[in-house]
């Protein structure tokens, strides 16, 4: 048989756990809400052939002029 005191340890462990767990799970939420509302993922978006020119001009295999003209071709003013 279960004592009086322990099922009162139990409830007051439950209720301490939703205490912290309901705000965290609402706060959560609403960064999601707003993040979605704002268009903003939960990372930065990668371009992937920014990515690979990156990539080349890293390498040396292609210059810095070549990777400018190209970046500027995908719509970079400034090598992000």
């Amino acid at each position: 048989m279960m004592s009086v005191g322990s099922a009162l340890g139990r409830m007051l462990l439950l209720t301490t756990v939703l205490a912290l767990a309901i705000p965290i799970a609402l706060l959560r939420l609403a960064v999601v809400v707003i993040r979605t509302v704002s268009g903003q993922s939960s990372g930065p978006r990668r371009d992937p052939a920014a990515d690979m020119l990156r990539y080349r001009f890293a390498r040396g295999e292609i210059t810095q002029d070549p990777f400018e003209d190209a970046m500027r071709a995908l719509g970079y003013e400034k090598r992000p």
